[in-house]
C-alpha cells in the first residue's frame, strides 16, 4: 500500500472514530454538563457500580441484598457483570471517584465509532467506495433507534454486537480463515448475548441468524466472483451455527443463572398475556414515518434517520421499469416487510403468530423493539443498489442510461415532498381532520429554542437536497464529486439533528456518582441495594409475600413463638387470622418440638443478635438467647440459603411465607448464611471449560510445533485458574462492616393488631400500569412493625390517595396511631429507604407534591363497602411524634381507611392500631 493511500485509510478511520462525538455532541463525556438520562442513569450505572463494587472488594456476587428484595445478581442484568465495557469502566481513573457516567459515556460512543468501523471494512469488502462505505456504515449506526437504545442503557451493547456480528459473519463468508474468522464470530455472539438487555439480546440473535441464512445467497450477488452453491451454504451454515453454539457455551455463565436464577422465578416478565407483549405499538402512519418525518415516530419502535433508507422501501418497484432484482434481494426486502409487520402488534396476524409459536417470543413486550435488526437490513440493499450497474430504458424513439439507484433517488424524493405537501395542506390550507390523521404527533424534546416545525422542515430539506445530491453524482458518472461530499455533509447534519431532538427526551443534568468511599459508608449503614431495582424484576417469592404478608424488615431476629404448620398456604392462612412480632410460623416441623420450644422461651427477656461479618454472599451472626429459639433470616427464601451453627450445618426452613428459620441453642450461638447456586456452579464451569476448548483450537492452527503445546496448556492453566478465582471469591471478600445489632423485646399485653394484616392502597384515579401496581404492594410496610424514620412506604401522587387496612374480623379499637418521620419527599413511590436516587429530582419540580396532606380522614366498615367517618387528622405534620388517635369509646369495625386530601400522597413509617 502506498503512503498517500494508507494516510487516507488512517484518517478515514480516525474520522470514523470520532464521528459518535460529532453526532452526540451535547453529551460529551468530561465536557458537557448534561447527558441522556432515563433508564441510563436510574439503572444501567447504578446496577454495574453495585456489582463492581462487590468485586472490587474481593467477593464475585452471586446474590445481591435488598435488589427488589433480595435476589439473584443475574436480576441485575443492565448491570452488564459479563461484559467487557462494565469492567473497563471500573478500571478506568476517577471512575470510583464520582466519574462512572462519564466513562461509561465514553466507552458507549467509542464502541458506536469502532462498531462503524467495522461496518465500513466489511462493506469495502463488498467492493463499495470508501465514500459510499462510510456514508452507509453511517447511516446504519446512527438513527433513531440508537437514541432509544442509549436511554435504555445497555441495549446499545446490543446493537453494536448485533452489528459487528453480523459483519464477521459476512467477512467470515468473503474470506475464511482457520481460525480468525470463527473466533470473531464466537466473540461477537458472546458480546451480543452478554450485553445485559435479554429482548434485544433475543432480536439480535435472531437478526444475525436471520444474515446468516441469506449471507451465502446475497454476498454471491453482490460479488459474483464467489460462486454458491446448496453445498457451499450448508458447509458455511454448518460452521457459522457452530461457532453461534461455541459463543452460546461461552456465555453460559451468564445465561444459565440467568435463566435458572431469575426467568424461572420471575412472574411479571414472564408469562403473561398477550395484551402485554402488544402493549406500547406506534399507529400505523407513525412506523411509515421513520421513512419520512421520522420525529414523528413512537421512540420504542423508531428506527429512521437519513431520508436514503426510502430508496430501499422502492425496489421492488424496480421491475416496472424492467429492472431485474436478484432473487436474494427480494429475500432481504421480504425480511423487513416481515418485521415491519411484525411491528404492528395486533393490527396483523404476524406478532401473534410469532408470539405463540416462537420460544420465549411470549416473554417479550413491545413489538417495535425488533427494529433493532432493521437498519442492518436496511444497510444491505443500500449496498446492493449502490453497486447495481447501468441500464437503458427506452422511452419511444430516446434510449436513456440509468442506474438503479438514480431511479429509486427520484422515486424517494418525490414521495418525500408529496408527503411533505400533504401535511402542510392538511395542517395549514384546508385544516382537514382527514389530512391530519395521515400525521403522528412529534417525539421530540425541546433542544434549542426552534418550532419543531421549523425543525422539521430544516431535516426535510436535508434529506430532499442529499437526495439530489445523490441523484447529481449518479447522472454525472461521478464527474461532480463534490456532490458526494455534500451528500455526506448533509446526511450526517440531517441526523445529527434527529438524534439530538429526539434524545432531548431524556436529556439529563450530570451528576456525580458515587465514590467507593461513599458506598462502603453507605453498605456499613445498611446493607441493602439503596435504589428501585425496575419494574417487574421481583421475583414470585416476593410478590407472593407482599401480596400475602409483608417482607421481615428486621435482617436477622429471635422468635420465641414457634407455630408449626403444614405448607406455605397454610402459613398464610395462620398469619392473615393473628400474628404478633415474637411468632414464627415454620414449614414442615414437627409440632411437639414448636410446643416445646414455645413453652421454655415464653420467659425468655434477654436476647440479642448482632451482624460480625457480611459480603453479598455470606453473613456471620453472634447470637445471644436465654433459652432455645428459633432465628430467623429475613431474605426471601429460595432454598439457595444453606446455614449453619457453631460450625455444624443445620435444617434451614421457610418461615412466615417467605422468610428464612433455624433452630438455636440457648446461650451463645455462632450463625453463618452461604448463599449457593448450582445454576452459577454450572455456568461458570461450561464456559471455563469452553474457553480453554476455543483457545486450544486457536493455538492448535496458529502455532506449530512445542508452541501449539504451550500456548494450549497457558490457555487451560488460565481457564483452570480463572474458575478457581471465581470459586475462591464467593464466599472470602472483605467485611463490610454493616452495623446491625437487634435485641429481644418481651411481648407486650396490649398487642397492635394492625401488625401483619393485610392493606392495599386506593386512590380515585387508579394506577392500571402493571409496574405501579407492582410497587403498590410494598404498602403492606404500613404493618410491618418497623416504626424507625424512613422505614416505611411512599404512594405515587394521587386525587385522595387512601390506604385500606383489613383486620381479618369485626374487633373493637381504641387508639390508632400514624408514625409520619420521614423528611423524605421523592418522586417515586416504593420503600422510603429506596429512594436515595430520586431526592436528586425534586428541584426539578415546579411545585413539590404535598405529603399526608391534611385533613386525614379515618373511616371504619364492617364490609369494605359501606364506610362511615370517624375522625379527622387536622394537626400539621410533625416530625418529632406520631399522631395518636384516640376514641372516646371503643369502635367496631374490621377494615380501616385513612385518605389524604386532594392531591397528594400518602407516606408512613408505620400505622398501629389498639384496642385498649
Amino acid at each position: 500500500m502506498k503512503l498517500s493511500e494508507r494516510t487516507q485509510q488512517t484518517s478515514a478511520y480516525c474520522i470514523i472514530m470520532l464521528m459518535p462525538f460529532l453526532v452526540f455532541y451535547w453529551m460529551l463525556p468530561f465536557i458537557s454538563s448534561v447527558t441522556i438520562g432515563n433508564d441510563y442513569l436510574r439503572f444501567s450505572v447504578l446496577q454495574q457500580m453495585e456489582l463492581q463494587f462487590s468485586l472490587k472488594t474481593g467477593s464475585f456476587p452471586m446474590y445481591v441484598p435488598g435488589f427488589a428484595s433480595g435476589h439473584s445478581s443475574s436480576a441485575l442484568t443492565l448491570g452488564q457483570l459479563f461484559h467487557p465495557l462494565s469492567h473497563i469502566a471500573s478500571m478506568l481513573p476517577g471512575y470510583w471517584d464520582g466519574n462512572a457516567v462519564e466513562w461509561n459515556s465514553f466507552l458507549k460512543l467509542l464502541s458506536l465509532g469502532l462498531c462503524q468501523l467495522i461496518l465500513f471494512l466489511f462493506l469495502q469488502k463488498m467492493k463499495l467506495s470508501s465514500i459510499f462505505s462510510f456514508l452507509l456504515s453511517f447511516i446504519t449506526v446512527y438513527n433513531l433507534r440508537i437514541a432509544d437504545l442509549f436511554r435504555h442503557g445497555t441495549p446499545l451493547e446490543a446493537y453494536t454486537g448485533f452489528l459487528i456480528l453480523c459483519s464477521v459473519i459476512g467477512w467470515y463468508f468473503i474470506k475464511p480463515h482457520k481460525w480468525l474468522g470463527p473466533v470473531s464470530i464466537i466473540g461477537a455472539t458472546y458480546l451480543l448475548i452478554c450485553n445485559g438487555h435479554p429482548e434485544e439480546m433475543y432480536y439480535g440473535l435472531l437478526g444475525a441468524g436471520l444474515f446468516a441464512f441469506a449471507a451465502p445467497f446475497y454476498l454471491s450477488t453482490m460479488l459474483p466472483d464467489r460462486h454458491v452453491n446448496l453445498n457451499v451454504a450448508c458447509v458455511f451454515w454448518l460452521k457459522t451455527f457452530f461457532c453461534f453454539f461455541l459463543g452460546i457455551l461461552l456465555s453460559s455463565v451468564y445465561i444459565v443463572p440467568f435463566y435458572f436464577d431469575f426467568i424461572q422465578m420471575n412472574i411479571d416478565r414472564v408469562g403473561q398475556s398477550y395484551a402485554w407483549a402488544d402493549s406500547e405499538l406506534d399507529t400505523v402512519i407513525g412506523t411509515l414515518n421513520n421513512f419520512l418525518m421520522p420525529l414523528r415516530s413512537d421512540v420504542n419502535s423508531a428506527f429512521g434517520g437519513s431520508s436514503l433508507i426510502l430508496i430501499a422501501v422502492i425496489i421492488p418497484a424496480l421491475r416496472l421499469v424492467r429492472i431485474k432484482v436478484p432473487l436474494s434481494i427480494y429475500a432481504i426486502w421480504g425480511l423487513l416487510l416481515f418485521m415491519f409487520l411484525f411491528m404492528q402488534g395486533n393490527r396483523t396476524p404476524v406478532h401473534r403468530l410469532v408470539w405463540e409459536h416462537l420460544p420465549f417470543a411470549s416473554s417479550i413486550r413491545v413489538a417495535g423493539r425488533i427494529t433493532i435488526i432493521m437498519p442492518f437490513f436496511i444497510m444491505l440493499l443500500l449496498a446492493w443498489i449502490a453497486r447495481a450497474g447501468v441500464i437503458s430504458l427506452r422511452l419511444g424513439r430516446y434510449v436513456f442510461t440509468l442506474k438503479p439507484l438514480t431511479l429509486s433517488a427520484v422515486f424517494a424524493l418525490l414521495i418525500i415532498i408529496i408527503f411533505y405537501l400533504l401535511h402542510i395542506a392538511g395542517y395549514y390550507v384546508f385544516q382537514s381532520p382527514i389530512l391530519w390523521d395521515l400525521f403522528s404527533d412529534y417525539s421530540a424534546g425541546h433542544f434549542l429554542d426552534i418550532p419543531f416545525p421549523l425543525v422539521e422542515l430544516i431535516t426535510i430539506l436535508l434529506g430532499a437536497s442529499s437526495l439530489i445530491f445523490l441523484i447529481v453524482h449518479d447522472v454525472s458518472n461521478g464527474r461532480f464529486r463534490w456532490s458526494l461530499i455534500l451528500l455526506t455533509l448533509l446526511t450526517i447534519i440531517q441526523l445529527c439533528i434527529l438524534i439530538s431532538y429526539r434524545s432531548a427526551f431524556w436529556s439529563d443534568k450530570k451528576y456525580a456518582s458515587s465514590t467507593f468511599e461513599e458506598m462502603k459508608m453507605q453498605k456499613m449503614n445498611t446493607f441493602e441495594y439503596i435504589y428501585y431495582p425496575g419494574g417487574g424484576l421481583h421475583s414470585s417469592v416476593v410478590m407472593t409475600q407482599l401480596k400475602r404478608s409483608f417482607m421481615e424488615p428486621y435482617l436477622g431476629k429471635i422468635f420465641t413463638s414457634v407455630i408449626a404448620v403444614t405448607d406455605q398456604e397454610d402459613g398464610y392462612t395462620r398469619m392473615e387470622q393473628e400474628r404478633f412480632p415474637h411468632q414464627v410460623f415454620v414449614e414442615g416441623y414437627d409440632p411437639q418440638k414448636a410446643m416445646a420450644i414455645s413453652a421454655r422461651a415464653k420467659d425468655l427477656i434477654k436476647g440479642s443478635v448482632t451482624l460480625v461479618y457480611n459480603s453479598f454472599n455470606r453473613l456471620q451472626f453472634s447470637v445471644y438467647a436465654e433459652e432455645p429459639a428459633f432465628f430467623g433470616l429475613s431474605y426471601p427464601y429460595t432454598g439457595n440459603w444453606e446455614a449453619t451453627v457453631n460450625g455444624n450445618k443445620v435444617n434451614v426452613y421457610r418461615a412466615n411465607g417467605a422468610a428464612h428459620a433455624i433452630e438455636i441453642p440457648a446461650g451463645v450461638s455462632e450463625i453463618e448464611f452461604k448463599y449457593w447456586s448450582s445454576a452459577w456452579l454450572w455456568g461458570m464451569l461450561v464456559s471455563c471449560i469452553t474457553f480453554a476448548a476455543i483457545g486450544t483450537y486457536i493455538s492448535c492452527h496458529a502455532f506449530q510445533g512445542k508452541k501449539w503445546i504451550i500456548s494450549a496448556v497457558i490457555i487451560i492453566i488460565i481457564s483452570t485458574s480463572g474458575f478457581l478465582q471465581w470459586y475462591h471469591g464467593l464466599f472470602n471478600g472483605n467485611n463490610l462492616q454493616t452495623k446491625y445489632e437487634w435485641n429481644y423485646t418481651t411481648p407486650v399485653k396490649a398487642p397492635n393488631i394492625a401488625y401483619g394484616k393485610k392493606s392495599r392502597t386506593a386512590s380515585d384515579d387508579i394506577r392500571t400500569h402493571w409496574a405501579d401496581r407492582e410497587r403498590e404492594l410494598y404498602s403492606n410496610r404500613f404493618v410491618d412493625g418497623d416504626s424507625s424514620p424512613c422505614s416505611g412506604f411512599t404512594t405515587l401522587i394521587h386525587n385522595n390517595p387512601a390506604w385500606i387496612l383489613d383486620l381479618s374480623k369485626i374487633m373493637e379499637i381504641k387508639t390508632i396511631v400514624l408514625y409520619e418521620r420521614c423528611k423524605i419527599k421523592a418522586l417515586i413511590e416504593g420503600p422510603t429507604n429506596m429512594l436515595h436516587f430520586y431526592s436528586r429530582e425534586i428541584d426539578k419540580l415546579e411545585e413539590i407534591p404535598p405529603v399526608n396532606a391534611r385533613p386525614l380522614s379515618i373511616a371504619f366498615s364492617n364490609d369494605g363497602d359501606s364506610w362511615r367517618a370517624a375522625a379527622f387528622v387536622t394537626l400539621p405534620l410533625d416530625y418529632n411524634r406520631p399522631e395518636r388517635i384516640v376514641f372516646d369509646s371503643p369502635q367496631t369495625t374490621r377494615y380501616i381507611r385513612i385518605t389524604a386530601s386532594g392531591r397528594s400522597k400518602l407516606m408512613f413509617d408505620e400505622v398501629e392500631v389498639y384496642g385498649h
